[in-house]
């Protein structure tokens, strides 16, 4: 007969099944394990899922608003208007060519506002908060750059010598990523903005000022990534070959203003999965530990209830239940919060870093998949293999509590010391597997807590480093040479990019290669009549791409992709950014352009330039702006890193420590019946667990700064410049003070714990 027919079991006789009665009591007796556990997945789960969510919502908005704003496929430009006819000539090629005209002026203190006139054609608009200007001595604020800076809808700003209103808050899909020159280290959304201004207003601007910008647009849009940058490579050299010369030619992929964001989420999403596998991956040995925990507490009452009849099955099923429980609650709980309260956080990160049109929150099977069903999933494994591989055991050897599988095994041999030492080891070896999970999971969370702090220290340091190796107060870029009147303390140079492969990131990273005065007064550690026709590499530019002195480097011009094989000779302190150095006549024979050539100087004081030659002026003080925006960038995760570890550093200790604890209850009990008072049974039993603590968080530091070590490795792939690995020593001892106070605050529960144990515990154990 079909078991399932049977009345009983429609009667109500499963439902009381007398197994199902103990997991009440199961939960209630393990009451902080299983909520130092739910709490940790809940944490976890919520972090990953919102922020998998704002990620893929931000993805999709930004995808989504390339397209309807027509984005651009690249852009060039040049000191003065291109012809018509090379305009033309461009076009025939498959593409067309826009008129993106700016101005660069300065704003409120030490800010740069590049504006734009109306956009009809390419890189389209959006308004974020209030309206497009209508007329003149108006102007709409790209969001972020106001936002930063304090500025509201209705607020004056004065461009030039003129004042005008604020009449809304505009995103820019060609400006996602805020970057005002592409070889900046970062984004600026303090010192940089961009904002639009009528066709009139545009107009009445000065043309000193004037970058005579332009965008292409490709004719046909289903073109692999090759057939794109050949046809960008065509358009380069057509112009070129028309007499334009090019200030800048840049394709969007290549663009950081634009493809910054899209790199940035490409590489976030996958850190933040590998993030949760680790922590799924701990999870699963603490699941391991605790559910063969369960099996030595319930020894005895397993071995009846196989005597009685349960099945192995059946037990199994009953076992598996309440872990299964709490990881489907954790997991919907998590859910909730990560749909609910993460998505404001993280995309806050996300919005307070780049320019992004609006984005909606939306289910995301993929974050359900990963937080929800992956975790019950590894949960179940992980207790079926370890019940199943227990429960094969007599139940004669249950009731006896013979568990091991080696049952004749003689314990090792210890050194010749202290009495108190020898029981301590003996407690660290009886419970080596959760000490040793311990320490992994405690080397995880160091290194999150690590990652987090060491940001500040690690920029403070660059900035720090880039005012020391500055070669100068002030470096003028020219548009044409201009020879000044007075020349004291100004120094002549080349300044022309380049572009070489870099490895590690899969793509060409623009440097900047200086042409420098033989006998120069400001680089006066190069010895340019010895280099034999080598190059300098900056130390930056030689970590990042790992070349070697005596090495050829090949380069390419991006405007006439001309190649370039150059040999280097040496390093050159310069941390502003990634350089080149060689002779300036050198420089200027390999790229054609005259002995004579230059469109730059070096000088410590302020030199009088018409604007209208003036391409940029920077000052030492403009070196270290990035500073300012990586510390706001990445001053934003160091709380989210800091709880997130200190949370694992809490779990894990309790639920380990505990199984520890309980583990040895009956001998704590044993030990109080023959008189050793509770300091005295701590001074054995916790201490173990302290000195354990201790030794892995002062083990753990090596392969902390080896994972950063590396880690950086990947972060530095995405920015245009290099930063020193630099760690204080103060940060070491930070993570060591977190984990040991953590520990103390788990200990005061435990203390309670091994006080509570009662001396009849002794007395009902019947071994």
């Amino acid at each position: 007969m079909n078991p399932w027919c049977q009345p009983e079991i429609w009667s109500g006789s499963y439902m009381r099944n007398p197994l199902n009665k103990r997991l009440n009591r199961e939960l209630k007796h393990n009451f902080g394990r299983y909520t130092a556990i739910a709490l940790m997945l809940i944490v976890t789960i919520a972090l990953v899922s919102g922020f998998l969510v704002v990620a893929d919502g931000v993805r999709t908005a930004f995808e989504d608003n390339r397209t309807s704003c027509k984005v651009e496929d690249g852009l060039f430009s040049s000191y003065y208007p291109v012809s018509e006819a090379a305009l033309e000539k461009a076009e025939r090629l498959g593409l067309s060519v826009y008129e993106n005209y700016y101005i660069d002026a300065d704003v409120l203190k030490n800010a740069t506002l590049r504006i734009y006139k109306e956009r009809e054609n390419i890189n389209l608009v959006t308004v974020m908060e209030g309206r497009l200007p209508a007329e003149g001595k108006e102007v709409a604020l790209e969001r972020l750059f106001a936002e930063t800076n304090g500025l509201e809808i209705g607020d004056d700003i004065s461009i030039g010598n003129t004042k005008m209103k604020i009449t809304g808050f505009i995103s820019l899909p060609d400006y996602s990523s805020l970057f005002k020159k592409n070889t900046d280290i970062m984004m600026d959304t303090f010192y940089f903005g961009v904002a639009v201004v009528t066709n009139e207003t545009f107009a009445s601007f000065s043309e000193n000022g004037l970058i005579y910008n332009y965008s292409y647009y490709f004719d046909k849009r289903d073109l692999s990534d090759k057939e794109k940058r050949d046809l960008s490579e065509e358009l380069s050299k057509t112009l070129v070959l028309n007499g334009v010369q090019l200030t800048n030619f840049c394709t969007a992929e290549k663009n950081q203003s634009i493809s910054f964001v899209e790199e940035d989420m490409g590489s976030d999403i996958p850190m933040i999965k590998v993030f949760f596998y680790i922590i799924l991956g701990i999870m699963a040995f603490v699941f391991a530990i605790v559910i063969n925990s369960t099996i030595e507490e319930e020894a005895a009452v397993i071995g009846t209830l196989l005597a009685s009849g349960y099945t192995k099955g059946e037990l199994i099923f009953h076992y598996i239940s309440l872990p299964v429980w709490i990881t489907f609650i954790s997991g919907a709980a998590g859910n909730l919060i990560g749909y609910t309260v993460m998505p404001d956080i993280f995309k806050g990160l996300y919005y307070g870093s780049y320019s992004l049109p609006p984005m909606k929150v939306a289910f995301n099977a993929e974050a359900f998949l990963l937080t929800t069903v992956l975790p019950i999933a590894v949960m179940v494994v992980i207790n079926l293999f370890a019940l199943n591989s227990r429960l094969s055991i007599s139940p004669l050897r249950f009731l006896r509590r013979d568990l091991k599988k080696h049952s004749g095994k003689r314990a090792g041999r210890l050194p010749d010391i202290s009495f108190i030492s020898r029981f301590r080891l003996r407690i660290i070896f009886q419970n080596k597997g959760s000490y040793i999970t311990l320490f992994f999971g405690m080397l995880f969370a160091s290194f999150i807590l690590m990652f987090g702090l060491c940001m500040t220290p690690m920029i403070t340091h660059y900035m720090d480093e880039i005012k020391a190796s500055a070669v100068s107060e002030n470096q003028y870029i020219l548009k044409l040479p201009v020879e000044l009147e007075n020349k004291e303390d100004s120094e002549k140079f080349t300044l022309y990019p380049l572009e070489t492969y870099y490895r590690l990131a899969g793509k060409d990273i623009e440097v900047s290669v200086y042409g420098i005065s033989e006998n120069s007064s400001y680089f006066k550690g190069l010895d340019f009549a010895a280099d034999e026709g080598g190059v300098y590499f900056s130390d930056g530019l030689a970590k990042k791409t790992g070349a070697e002195i005596g090495e050829v480097v090949s380069f390419t011009d991006p405007y006439s992709q001309e190649k370039y094989e150059l040999k280097v000779v040496g390093t050159y302190d310069y941390a502003a950014g990634l350089a080149v150095f060689m002779e300036n006549t050198r420089l200027n024979n390999l790229l054609d352009l005259g002995n004579d050539y230059f469109n730059g100087y070096f000088s410590n004081k302020g030199l009088n330039i018409d604007e209208k030659y003036l391409a940029a002026a920077i000052n030492s003080k403009d070196l270290v702006k990035a500073g300012d925006q990586m510390l706001s960038s990445f001053g934003q995760m160091a709380p989210i890193f800091t709880i997130a570890a200190i949370l694992i550093y809490m779990a894990l200790m309790y639920i380990l420590t505990k199984i520890v604890i309980d583990r040895n209850a009956v001998n704590i009990s044993f030990m109080k019946v023959f008189g050793y008072e509770d300091k005295e049974i701590r001074k054995l039993y916790l201490n173990a667990t302290t000195i354990t603590v201790i030794a892995s968080l002062i083990l753990t530091l090596p392969l902390v700064y080896a994972g950063i070590k590396e880690s950086f490795v990947i972060v530095l792939m995405k920015i245009s410049g290099y930063l020193d690995i630099y760690i204080p020593l103060y940060l070491y001892l930070i993570i060591v003070a977190a984990g040991i106070l953590s520990y103390f605050v788990i200990n005061f529960f435990h203390i309670r714990r091994v006080n509570k144990i009662e001396m009849s515990l002794a007395l009902k154990d019947k071994e």
